[in-house]
């Protein structure tokens, strides 16, 4: 089916995702909605930048004008100039356009000038008046600076004030979650604005909280969630907490762009995926869809990637798709329409087995990822014969098989020959193109092509990593220096050929697009993560114990446990550790920190093992809370240099699971793990 049922609805795009504002693309976009029928815009601007980020960075300050210092006022009058001028332009041709916000968020400097907010644990304290009052008065002053604003989209997470982690409340997560909602509907609705939330709950008690909370607050709140579940990787299956959406208006929110699927760098048509989840998500009845179009800069119109959005706005619209792609391509490619259409039809196809291994996320928001990423995602253990993922992560499909590892490495070379060919057929095409068209198609291409080879031998050095620990042969560790060798040989030819454009040296950050070298950088890592973790493992076997984990290697995938993106890996001081959390996450949580992850040991029944722990710290004291076997013990103590702990365990089985979780902005490191009976 190519075609759906025509039905009225809300048709949106999110823009400008998530970067500064810039005034000549907003303007852009709007006048894209206009003439395509768009009825709704989201402006979601540097949300993760906590100086211009959200309804802060844009916005002065009235009765809190003391905290305006702190803004980018450059900045400021900018958004002040352009975003009205575009709402305005989009208001006058029945567009409502939005702005993203995530609360809890509070101004640098706030609890110092209003201590009283804070409880006895040094949290904010929700409900106090002071912060109702501040929630209450920006909104106002919001909407004073940009008045043909219609409304707000709102998320709880990913904030200064992390308001479903405080501790020591007068309300409990449905609670908290309800106050701050209903403050910032009610302050929107007495100003006849609007207010749409978006769950973004991964865990699924989470999210039945989070609903519980909106439908308390009014039956006309609109719950915006992403139409597959979780998070925006195209394996994801469709999203099934729609379901508990019952008493709300829903919309769909969507990426089209695929922002975890090359980030508009490497040829991409979604036919099948946008057609497969449209129709999913129809029999929902939803209000209406906003589309993700753009990432960190990237943006869609003027290349061959712009096909997604017109085969959205024809399901929308309930155009034929086929006819919008045959359309798309006459316009943009005339002569050769067909030729470039065929050649675009399998790139979906051919990324997911490239980007993806048997189904499983194999890669960092679809840049080349970095260790610390391809460990926390279990790379290196999934290269195992016995692997085992245990972890229990929304990103890892259900009932995961990976099958063999020969079944694993035809994926890559399969990936590697369809990419070959494509770009292949690309280049036959340049004498019959316009120069600029062909230019901006074959460097997606050649980017296709690189990255496959790219990651044909990435799933080489995780593989080679993973036997050599399980077998000592030194084979694995030549073969694992020869992937090495050739992996760093493609990544040298892809600068040469692609140029500033290439895939893997121009790098996403959340608020920027910056250069980077990835490849050799995960190289430094990964080769150091072998040599130390080597080292370590030589030295802890020679020791006798019962047990033991080099926490932050690559071979601990198996027995650890951790919270969903959280408990990084680091190399510091030539020595592997694994953290309570993300150092970067302090500045996510400005007020108390989080995280937690667990192992599984082996100790021996019926006597007294000592857990040995070699723990540090990144802060000015070890501040650890270590849980064995239900008993925790809370370890606090002055210094910084790594040093071992002991607490002695009376074992009742053959294995224990030892959790690590931080409670204080003391970010805790915990080096190994050893069981002595």
């Amino acid at each position: 089916m190519s075609k759906f049922e025509y039905r009225d609805m809300v048709r949106g795009i999110a823009v400008v995702n998530p970067v500064d504002v810039e005034y000549e693309y907003f303007m852009y976009t709007v006048d894209y909605a206009i003439e395509h029928g768009i009825t709704h815009m989201q402006l979601v601007g540097p949300t993760h930048d906590y100086v211009k980020g959200n309804i802060d960075g844009m916005t002065p300050y009235r009765k809190y004008a003391q905290f305006n210092a702190a803004k980018n006022q450059e900045y400021v009058d900018m958004c002040l100039d352009a975003v009205n001028r575009c709402c305005d332009k989009a208001a006058a041709h029945g567009v409502k356009v939005y702005l993203w916000h995530h609360e809890l968020d509070l101004p640098d400097g706030f609890a110092d000038v209003y201590p009283e907010i804070l409880n006895s644990d040094g949290d904010i304290e929700v409900t106090h008046p002071v912060v109702r009052d501040f929630l209450e008065n920006r909104i106002e002053d919001f909407f004073a600076a940009y008045p043909n604003m219609a409304g707000i989209i709102l998320t709880l997470h990913e904030t200064k004030v992390p308001l479903l982690r405080l501790k020591n409340q007068k309300l409990d997560k449905i609670g908290r979650v309800k106050y701050v909602t209903e403050i910032l509907f009610n302050s929107c609705r007495k100003l006849g604005k609007e207010l749409i939330v978006r769950p973004f709950a991964s865990v699924e008690e989470d999210y039945e909280m989070m609903m519980q909370a909106y439908e308390s607050i009014s039956g006309e709140l609109v719950v915006m969630d992403k139409w597959t579940q979780f998070d925006w990787s195209l394996t994801m299956p469709h999203n099934r907490f729609f379901e508990k959406i019952k008493n709300n208006p829903m919309m769909v929110e969507t990426d089209i762009f695929g922002e975890f699927f090359g980030k508009g760098r490497v040829p991409l048509m979604l036919r099948k995926h946008i057609m497969e989840k449209f129709a999913y998500c129809e029999g929902f009845k939803p209000v209406g869809y906003c589309n993700r179009i753009d990432r960190n800069g990237q943006i869609p119109f003027g290349s061959v990637n712009e096909v997604n959005l017109d085969i959205m706005n024809a399901c929308m619209q309930g155009k034929d798709v086929d006819e919008a792609i045959d359309a798309f391509f006459e316009k943009n490619y005339p002569g050769v329409a067909r030729e470039v259409r065929a050649i675009m039809e399998p790139t979906e196809d051919v990324l997911s087995r490239i980007i993806y291994l048997k189904g499983f996320l194999f890669s960092e928001l679809s840049s080349f990822p970095r260790l610390n990423h391809c460990k926390n995602h279990f790379y290196i253990e999934m290269m195992k014969d016995n692997y085992e993922i245990v972890s229990g992560e929304w990103f890892i499909p259900n009932n995961w098989d990976r099958g063999s590892i020969e079944s694993v490495l035809e994926e890559k070379d399969s990936a590697v020959r369809d990419a070959d060919h494509l770009y292949e057929e690309i280049v036959k095409l340049r004498k019959r193109m316009d120069p600029d068209a062909y230019d901006k198609i074959w460097y997606r291409f050649a980017n296709l092509r690189y990255i496959a080879h790219l990651w044909r031998e990435l799933a080489h050095i995780f593989l080679n990593y993973a036997k050599y620990f399980e077998t000592r042969d030194p084979a694995y560790e030549e073969a694992f220096n020869q992937a090495i060798k050739n992996i760093l040989d493609i990544d040298r030819e892809a600068n040469l050929v692609v140029g500033k454009r290439y895939y893997c040296s121009v790098g996403d950050s959340l608020s920027t697009s910056v250069r980077r070298d990835f490849v050799p950088g995960l190289v430094k890592e990964v080769t150091d993560s072998f040599r130390i973790e080597k080292r370590e493992t030589e030295k802890l076997e020679a020791e006798g114990l019962v047990d033991f984990v080099v926490c932050g290697g690559g071979m601990e995938a198996h027995r650890l446990m951790k919270e969903v993106n959280f408990s990084d890996t680091y190399i510091e001081d030539d020595q592997l550790h694994r953290i309570c959390g993300t150092y970067r996450g302090k500045s996510f949580s400005q007020i108390n920190t989080h995280g937690w992850f667990s192992y599984e040991l082996k100790v021996k029944p019926g006597v007294t093992n000592d857990i040995v722990l070699t723990l540090g710290t990144k802060g000015e004291s070890i501040d650890i809370q270590v849980t064995i076997d239900g008993v925790m013990h809370e370890i606090s103590e002055k210094g910084t240099e790594p040093r071992d702990f002991v607490i002695p365990y009376e074992a009742k089985s053959d294995a224990v699971r030892i959790r690590f979780d931080r409670f204080t902005p003391n970010t805790p490191c915990v080096y190994t793990i050893r069981v002595k009976a």
